[in-house]
């Protein structure tokens, strides 16, 4: 991976006996390094000229060296330049072809495949010849790309002033907006696909009709009462999803209402929870597809009961679906499951214990209120990703988005007498809910610009763009062994739409997903009562030389009272992942459970990771660990 120095050795595979070449471009000397290339079957070298000195490069940010080596990257192709004079040498391997070149004295030959190639290259070089590969490099574009700077599109619709959680600066003196900047002037969500599961979505809605397909389209679908192919919301009470869609794709420059995030996107509907759904009616809408579409990003601001007691399991079919999901759909690059990171706060919930959000198939969103602390609601975990605004409970600290239409609906909004939202809107929004439909609406954004995105490098460009000046009052942000900062509270930060879309226009794929695990299954690690941590169960990733996107462990814990119980684990750079006890957790034991932590995105994984329960509530109930077991996921260094 290009996230470390370390990716100028030679990979293995490739089998060569040096990783320092000198060719001659037009007889001037150029000194390269071979090393290994994040695209499958593409062989990579480092033009030594456009990088600085080793140590200055080791001493970068990650992201500042990935960025540095990706302009220095040269891709190999099966032609070289040679000299001459060099034709009638004896050969050890020969190309396929030899043609004269436009430069006089040198010959362009043409070899059987990028292997060939290689290896003449080696042979080339240890016989001292002049010469020099074809290589191919990623050109940048000349055009405006400086998404950061101030938008040129006039915006018309009479209500996007009242949107402060779109604005660069205007959302806040401190906590800003999510940076749309001039997002606007090259990108609006134009051919992407987004799904709105939730209660319903209204889509005759006036500002979200010319987004959302057509009725007889096929691409909707009811779960709850009311016709199979038809979301739209049977009263007005359920407003929550036709709010959510609205700011994920509420139709821009139409001159009516607001805008949304991706103020062109398509809209699907799928009415999931307006009334009870099953296990497999959730993953039909978690992987949903209709034949002869793509769906792009899922939009998922809903979860278990927020009450700090709620188990949080998924079923297996909704887990299924939410895996099918993002590896299946988009053909293979996987829709972009984006998911709220839950309320709870004030019940003492903590969204590691959500499976939901959780799932290292999902992006999960906590909410940030207009002074850049966290939503009063907004639960931690160790799970949480990023951040968008949820704001709070009372204007001017809610948002701005589309209601359901009508009187009816109107009536219900303005029983909050500071309310100033017209006919069909809402300016009482708030809520995880809030935030996880900006994420989808960026995420929209980010497929068009570069729709070769996989749904893991949406993730990691969230990751490492987001935003952390003016956020305050949450659990600290921490460097891990990766270079990334996360916050219990913020996950990595608040999303950060202009310098996701930079990262994304010159996004080299990561690499195909890798797998270590590790296991614990018969243990007896006391929990002892209100005195602190149990003995750490230690996991050995020794030989598994991952760099990390994702760890889950999984534990059967037996205890009376599991609210009294939470969890930490060490990396072996030091980094911690802390899933908080839940204290109104009355029920007991833990059977199988599964947390997952996005804490250790970029570390290694090689050494010994520890995992600890803590019980710091002296009530005369302890517990033991009976079983732990941990996987790593990632990519292989």
């Amino acid at each position: 991976m290009l996230r470390s120095l370390i990716l100028l050795i030679l990979s293995a595979t490739l089998a060569v006996a040096q990783d320092t070449y000198t060719f001659s471009d037009q007889g001037v000397p150029r000194a390269y390094r071979a090393g290994p290339s994040r695209s499958v079957g593409k062989i990579v070298f480092y033009d030594r000229s456009a990088l600085p000195a080793e140590e200055r490069l080791q001493a970068m940010a990650s992201a500042d060296r990935a960025a540095r080596l990706d302009k220095a990257a040269r891709w190999l192709t099966e032609k070289i330049l040679v000299r001459e004079g060099h034709k009638s040498a004896k050969r050890q391997i020969a190309p396929v072809n030899e043609q004269s070149s436009p430069l006089a004295g040198w010959t362009l030959e043409t070899y059987a495949d990028l292997a060939t190639a290689f290896k003449a290259v080696q042979w080339m070089s240890q016989q001292g010849w002049e010469f020099m590969p074809v290589f191919a490099r990623q050109q940048a574009r000349k055009q405006a790309t400086n998404f950061s700077q101030p938008r040129k599109r006039e915006v018309n619709d009479p209500l996007f002033p009242k949107q402060w959680h779109l604005f660069d600066a205007s959302g806040g003196a401190e906590a800003g907006g999510i940076n749309l900047g001039a997002a606007w002037d090259y990108v609006t969500g134009r051919g992407i696909n987004v799904t709105i599961v939730d209660d319903g979505l209204e889509i005759a809605h006036g500002d979200l009709k010319d987004n959302a397909y057509p009725l007889d389209s096929g691409y909707h679908r009811n779960f709850n009462d009311g016709p199979e192919k038809d979301p739209s919301p049977l009263t007005a009470k359920e407003s929550h999803g036709t709010s959510c869609g609205g700011i994920v794709a509420a139709r821009g420059f139409n001159s009516k209402g607001l805008d949304g995030v991706a103020p062109e996107a398509k809209l699907m509907g799928i009415r999931l929870i307006a009334g009870p759904a099953t296990d497999e009616a959730e993953g039909i809408a978690f992987g949903w597809q209709p034949t002869g579409t793509t769906v792009h990003v899922s939009s998922n601001s809903w979860g278990p009961t927020d009450d700090g007691i709620d188990g949080g399991r998924q079923g297996a079919l909704a887990a299924a679906g939410m895996a099918k999901a993002a590896t299946a759909n988009r053909d293979g690059l996987g829709t972009v499951v984006v998911i709220s990171a839950g309320n709870g706060r004030d019940k003492g919930d903590n969204s590691s214990f959500d499976g939901y959000s959780s799932s290292r198939f999902a992006i999960a969103v906590g909410a940030v209120n207009r002074a850049g602390k966290p939503s009063s609601y907004s639960e931690e975990g160790m799970n949480v990703a990023v951040s968008a605004f949820g704001g709070e409970f009372n204007a001017p600290d809610v948002v701005w988005t589309t209601n359901n239409s009508g009187a009816e609906a109107n009536v219900l909004v303005r029983k909050n007498e500071a309310s100033q939202a017209p006919m069909d809107y809402t300016d009482s929004f708030n809520g995880t809910s809030a935030a996880a439909p900006q994420v989808s609406g960026t995420v929209a954004l980010l497929l068009e610009r570069n729709p070769k995105l996989h749904y893991r490098d949406v993730k990691e460009i969230l990751l490492s763009t987001a935003r952390r000046a003016g956020l305050k009052d949450g659990d600290p942000f921490v460097k891990n062994g990766g270079d990334f900062l996360f916050s219990h509270s913020f996950g990595a930060g608040l999303v950060n739409v202009a310098k996701a879309l930079e990262a994304a226009d010159t996004w080299q794929s990561l690499g195909p997903l890798v797998e270590a695990a590790s296991s614990q299954p018969t243990l007896d690690v006391a929990i002892p009562d209100g005195t602190g941590f149990s003995e750490p169960v230690k996991f050995d990733f020794g030989n598994s030389n991952l760099r990390v996107e994702h760890v889950e462990f999984t534990v059967t814990v037996e205890h009376p009272l599991r609210g009294d119980v939470g969890f930490i684990l060490v990396s072996p750079s030091g980094m911690r992942s802390i899933a908080e006890r839940r204290p109104n957790d009355d029920t007991a034991n833990f059977t199988s459970f599964t947390f997952t932590s996005v804490r250790h995105w970029g570390e290694v994984s090689t050494g010994t990771w520890e995992l600890r329960a803590a019980d710091l509530t002296a009530n005369g109930k302890a517990g033991a660990i009976k079983s732990a077991s941990m996987n790593v996921y990632g990519t292989a260094r």
